[in-house]
């Protein structure tokens, strides 16, 4: 995405709202398209004309929606999701230098890597595949316990200085992770990509029992540590892997059937409030909320489930309705 400085808050572009991320203010889309199926396939062998067909009907889809936030990794479809990216971005002339696109390292075939040759590899191989000069947004996929942070820092400062990333983030790093590569990083940390939704809650606790009805017994403080740092959440499975759609029946031996339930219940009774919203629309409303300006990724490769996702940032969480969603995902009430 092109620079841009404004003023910290939310503004409204087109029909989407977007937030200031990073320390250069960069306004991006408040709702993000979670790429990984963009391909349709995990084998990039298996892609053909059919795969390219819809993965570019999908981003003209989230353009249109005004989403301008896009989240890849090189794991995605075995590469194959950054290479059809590279059809899309060329499918509509002049995107790039509208959009922000993020992408991760650090998965590799059954173990973690983040060694510094292999980050200065990857980020090349992600820029080839895309087609690009730089990404907006680099992120270790998921902490490395045999790398020193000290390590990974030095490979991604020179990225930076370099101009090939032009900002550093984490996925799946609890505070204690965070503070460690922090201490040896030059650039920021301005996101943390993490999966949060009303299925799962232990971002929002420090420490604290998650609710009698809740397989979240313990938080971990993610989101306070957020707030803290001015470090933006990104939310994988925002709509609870999916369970939170109402698409799909929920199985009688499913361990968060009365959770479900019960949010499906509460739902039901505030949707009038809020125009008709869908389930899916409603659970991306709650994250949305949050004062920690969470960035829900929206992992679909079908128009009609990226517009719908999209619609989500014009709605506006009471914070009434934002504890009743709480408790009933909780299953107990707030102390």
């Amino acid at each position: 995405m092109s620079d841009q400085s404004t003023l910290m808050g939310a503004k409204t572009t087109g029909s989407m709202t977007t937030q200031a991320f990073g320390p250069q203010n960069i306004h991006v889309s408040r709702i993000a398209l979670g790429c990984m199926g963009l391909a349709g396939t995990w084998n990039p062998k298996d892609v053909g004309g059919e795969n390219r067909k819809r993965a570019i009907a999908s981003f003209e889809a989230a353009l249109e929606a005004g989403i301008t936030f896009y989240d890849h990794a090189d794991i995605y479809g075995g590469t194959a999701c950054e290479s059809i990216f590279k059809d899309c971005l060329q499918a509509m002339p002049g995107s790039r230098d509208k959009i922000f696109i993020a992408t991760k390292v650090g998965i590799r075939s059954g173990f973690y890597e983040h060694s510094p040759q292999y980050i200065r590899d990857s980020i090349q191989g992600s820029l080839d595949r895309m087609g690009l000069e730089y990404v907006d947004l680099y992120q270790l996929h998921r902490p490395d316990p045999l790398t020193h942070p000290a390590h990974s820092a030095q490979a991604l400062d020179e990225l930076v200085a370099s101009g090939r990333v032009k900002a550093i983030g984490i996925s799946n790093y609890y505070p204690q992770q965070t503070r460690a590569l922090k201490k040896y990083l030059q650039a920021p940390i301005v996101s943390n990509q993490i999966s949060i939704s009303l299925l799962r809650l232990d971002p929002i606790y420090e420490g604290a029992a998650g609710g009698a009805g809740s397989v979240d017994s313990a938080g971990d403080g993610v989101l306070d540590q957020c707030l803290e740092l001015g470090i933006t959440p990104l939310a994988y499975s925002p709509v609870g892997g999916g369970w939170l759609s109402g698409r799909r029946e929920v199985p009688a031996d499913h361990p968060r059937r009365e959770a479900i339930e019960r949010i499906f219940e509460k739902m039901d009774e505030m949707r009038e409030t809020y125009g008709g919203a869908t389930n899916t629309q409603l659970s991306l409303a709650w994250l949305l909320a949050h004062p920690a300006q969470i960035i829900p990724l929206v992992g679909s490769n079908q128009p009609a489930h990226i517009r719908e996702g999209a619609e989500a940032a014009s709605l506006q969480m009471s914070r009434h309705d934002w504890y009743q969603l709480w408790v009933a995902a909780r299953g107990e009430r707030v102390p």
